[in-house]
């Protein structure tokens, strides 16, 4: 256990950054897992109103991703390489 008081500082600021962190990769997470079941849903349904929700849920997933980097969560070339991979899946229908 730290004894200095800037330590104590430090440790505080740091756990607090953690908890950021997690909380960002996280919705992360949880924005591309809707954004895969909303491809599904287009795939099973193409139609407009499917295809709207799928555009409206990869913009939602890219926002997360460039706020992330933005705040230095997650590195530039990761953030890239993560959208890169989601809009490859869009691109890649066969319907």
């Amino acid at each position: 256990m730290a004894n200095i008081k800037s330590s104590i500082k430090r440790i505080d600021i740091t756990k607090r950054n953690t908890l950021r962190n997690k909380q960002n990769l996280s919705k992360i997470k949880t924005f591309t897992k809707k954004y895969f079941l909303a491809l599904e849903n287009y795939k099973k349904i193409p139609n407009n109103l499917t295809l709207n929700f799928l555009k409206v849920s990869l913009n939602l997933v890219f926002s997360k991703i460039d706020k992330a980097s933005k705040l230095k969560i997650i590195h530039k070339n990761t953030a890239a390489r993560k959208k890169s991979s989601l809009h490859f899946f869009l691109n890649n229908l066969k319907i």
